[in-house]
């Protein structure tokens, strides 16, 4: 995983950007680090009371805390403010950034790497911890906090880390009364994908709690307020429990009511936990929520949500609850998507935004509806007759009645039916929001390929679908339909499920 790092000397202190998105910022970096480290190594404190650091200085006795990414130290000061903390390791597997750490960082995290308390392991996290379970003998081997401070996810490779799999692993290395502490994205500005991190951490059997902070150099660069999740492994924690524990002098903001001020959440943004899917590596669901953050689509109410004083029992019954209808939504299946299309094109009002499989982060609304526009004339330079033809001689797999639905689309449209192509102007969508829209087979289909050929195109974009050189646009001719092989191996399964589908609703 190749990084890109930069380092800006600003006036008013330093700003490290990894990728181009901002780490951190000297200037109030410790607001971040202050919410990410502090309230998880004081509820330890407060747990394992009973621990304490031997007078000889032995390393055995005392909190033993795990931190994931953070190799620029500064996570690592914050854990050293705490004398109950015995052993700290961390885990990073870029060089460049550790090696920033102990030299241009070391001045704001306090040469905090050069801690005789400090194990430095340059590993990838999550190889790290699976080699880590196979050494576990006995609960002394196991941390009493883990903290994950990872850079924001942007391949799938990196959302590894953010994974029901990697949270799975985490509560095998982490003590039954141990906590988490999860850095997380924007619940403002990426609001499905911090959702899909709660779920996700609930989903692998953690207590989650989400927390949401302002930090004023990542507001400027529209970031918006910024995500965390604490969690417990096996009991929940709770206000009274938050009211008690002790805060290190030197804070810069952090405090009692500070603190349980970031537990609460706008309803309307709360609410959404409900509508997304569980993250796991075989569903990357995180990075599609990530790449679909919808900016502004959600109002907000006046009303307000404390997470410290909801039921955990009632909350793990009405997320598992989503858990089931989400297996019949999941926006990365073929299926799910076209069944999304059919519904929003029979709403007065649809939404835009739902019907592209997978858009960029400045995709707005409008561009939506201007590509949505442009579909008409795309399916115009389609040779509709060649194409259906030659799925239905690739398509031996199809079920018969697919087959004969393809069949008597493509005798019709040969035959020159003027209702016919009437019918195919009813696909085109700016007829989206008629109220009498009804749905006959072929327009069924026509709809279906389209949805097929979209997904498919992101699935192998330089074989099907507008890019490259095996675009399949009519010229008239055999060699101006020339369509790539993997095309037509994608879109057949695509009408294969497509007409199951229909099957299965229309029993006719």
């Amino acid at each position: 995983m190749p990084a890109s790092l930069f380092i800006e000397h600003c006036p008013n202190g330093l700003a490290f950007y990894i990728n181009g998105e901002l780490q951190f910022h000297t200037e109030d970096e410790q607001i971040y680090h202050e919410y990410l480290v502090v309230p998880a190594i004081a509820l330890a404190a407060k747990r394992f009371s009973d621990l304490s650091v031997s007078q000889d200085n032995s390393l055995n006795k005392g909190i033993r805390v795990l931190i994931c990414g953070g190799g620029d130290g500064l996570a690592v000061r914050d854990v050293l403010r705490f004398p109950e903390v015995s052993s700290i390791d961390l885990v990073d597997f870029n060089p460049e950034v550790l090696n920033l750490a102990k030299t241009v960082f070391a001045p704001f995290n306090e040469n905090s790497l050069s801690d005789r308390k400090v194990n430095i392991h340059c590993q990838e996290a999550f190889l790290f911890l699976s080699d880590r379970i196979q050494n576990i003998a006995n609960p002394d081997d196991l941390y009493h906090v883990v903290i994950c401070d990872f850079t924001y996810p942007t391949s799938p490779e990196e959302t590894r880390v953010h994974s029901q799999e990697w949270f799975q692993l985490i509560r095998q290395v982490l003590h039954p009364q141990g906590i988490l502490s999860d850095n997380a994205v924007s619940p403002d500005c990426n609001t499905l994908g911090f959702w899909c991190m709660y779920q996700t951490l609930w989903s692998a059997g953690m207590i989650a709690k989400p927390m949401q902070v302002c930090i004023p150099s990542f507001h400027q660069l529209g970031y918006g307020d910024w995500g965390f999740f604490l969690a417990a492994n096996e009991q929940a924690i709770t206000k009274a429990e938050l009211a008690n524990i002790h805060f290190p002098n030197g804070l810069r903001l952090l405090n009692l009511d500070s603190l349980l001020a970031t537990f609460c959440f706008n309803e309307a943004i709360a609410e959404q936990r409900f509508t997304v899917n569980i993250h796991s590596q075989k569903s990357p669901q995180l990075l599609y929520y990530l790449l679909n953050h919808h900016p502004n689509i959600i109002e907000s109410t006046d009303a307000n949500i404390d997470f410290l004083a909801l039921d955990d029992a009632q909350e793990i019954n009405r997320l598992s609850q989503s858990w089931m209808r989400s297996l019949a939504i999941d926006p990365l299946r073929l299926e799910s998507v076209a069944k999304l299309w059919l519904e929003q094109m029979q709403k007065s009002h649809p939404d835009f935004q739902k019907l592209l499989p997978v858009q960029n982060p400045y995709h707005t609304p409008k561009m939506t509806a201007s590509w949505l526009g442009s579909v008409p004339q795309l399916l115009e330079q389609i040779n509709l007759p060649r194409l259906l033809d030659r799925v239905i001689t690739r398509g031996k797999d199809l079920p018969p009645q697919a087959i004969a639905d393809l069949k008597q689309l493509l005798t019709k449209l040969q035959s020159g039916n003027q209702g016919e192509r009437e019918e195919r102007t009813d696909v085109a969508l700016n007829r989206i929001g008629s109220e009498t829209f009804q749905f006959s087979t072929s327009t069924k289909l026509l709809i279906s390929l389209t949805v097929t050929m979209l997904v498919a195109n992101l699935i192998a974009p330089d074989s099907v679908f507008a890019k490259g050189s095996t675009g399949f646009a009519s010229s008239g001719n055999d060699t101006g339909f020339s369509w790539g092989f993997t095309g037509v191996i994608i879109t057949t399964i695509g009408l294969t499920w497509l007409s199951n589908l229909y099957t299965d609703s229309d029993p006719k």
